[in-house]
């Protein structure tokens, strides 16, 4: 370390001169002074008059001193089977809704016992991230907007599996139709008895000849879809939506709630957990599962 301090001679030449030999003398040789040893720490003065050295030595054991660091699972049920083995009466279990995370801290404050209440490090978790669905995902992106018809139709295409009613099968008709009519203009669009809507068009097909027809499209169709990758399929209603804008079609789908649909899934996920943390209670050990997002680990005062 470079000693800054400004050099006088207020004390004489004598005394500076002292003074640049002890400091010349220190930048070749470290004098150390009296040691203390806590654990694996050694604290030691190094010139009394300059500064205190604290040496960490735990990298050097065969184990920490102390339980830390974040495990990351994917499964609740892998989460809860390495919760329940690594729990302890100070554990708690947060189960944070808006990113869709579960947090274990295993070192958090202990419970008030006669007034004492040991503080934790909060530094030692394990995190269930729970994956979304790619499915779900993509009718999420495309939730509440506008395509042109060629481009519904290869939304429809990529996705028939997730069609329930009307099933996959129907809905690539749909899109052939409109794939079909991609040059088409719509002219006219009539809701049907049965639900469906029907739309009108009129396409070019010889600079001589015009041919009209209809194509008829589900209004209301269910899908079937899950927030999280391992959470079972839940059926989704949708209604489609249309724009019709100078013969030009665009065409879209509105999901009905999908917010509750991923709400009530991770209620399900965390009364899953819960369960079994309470099943694999063998120690008298309670390990509620508190909605909300998970303390911040203690920060050491310096």
């Amino acid at each position: 370390m470079t000693d800054l301090t400004p050099i006088t001679s207020s004390a004489g030449d004598g005394a500076l001169i002292e003074d640049l030999t002890r400091r010349a003398v220190a930048a070749n040789k470290i004098e150390a002074g009296p040691m203390m040893l806590g654990g694996s720490t050694i604290t030691r003065v190094v010139r009394e008059d300059e500064r205190i050295e604290v040496i960490n030595l735990e990298r050097l054991l065969i184990s920490p001193e102390r339980h830390r660091g974040t495990a990351t699972l994917y499964d609740p049920v892998d989460f809860s089977d390495y919760v329940a083995r690594l729990r302890d009466t100070s554990t708690t279990v947060w189960a944070d809704e808006k990113r869709g995370r579960v947090t274990a801290v295993f070192n958090d404050h202990h419970q008030n016992y006669g007034g004492v209440s040991p503080a934790g490090w909060r530094d030692h978790t394990a995190v269930l991230e729970l994956q979304p669905d790619p499915e779900w995902l993509a009718f999420l992106a495309l939730d509440g907007k506008y395509l042109s018809q060629v481009e519904f139709a290869e939304f429809l295409t990529d996705h028939d599996t997730s069609f329930v009613r009307p099933d996959g099968a129907t809905m690539l008709e749909v899109a052939s139709s409109f794939r079909a009519r991609r040059k088409a203009e719509f002219s006219s669009a009539v809701n049907l008895d049965n639900g469906d809507l029907q739309l009108t068009y009129n396409e070019e097909t010889t600079p001589q000849t015009t041919r009209s027809g209809q194509i008829e499209v589900p209004r209301e169709f269910v899908v079937q879809l899950t927030p999280y990758l391992g959470y079972p399929l839940v059926e989704l209603p949708a209604r489609l939506r249309w724009n019709l804008d100078g013969g030009t079609l665009r065409m879209g789908f509105k999901l009905r709630r999908p917010d509750l649909v991923k709400q009530k899934a991770f209620a399900d996920i965390r009364s899953t957990i819960a369960g079994r943390l309470a099943s694999t209670d063998d120690a008298g050990i309670t390990t509620p599962v508190l909605l909300g997002p998970a303390p911040n680990a203690v920060t050491p005062q310096q």
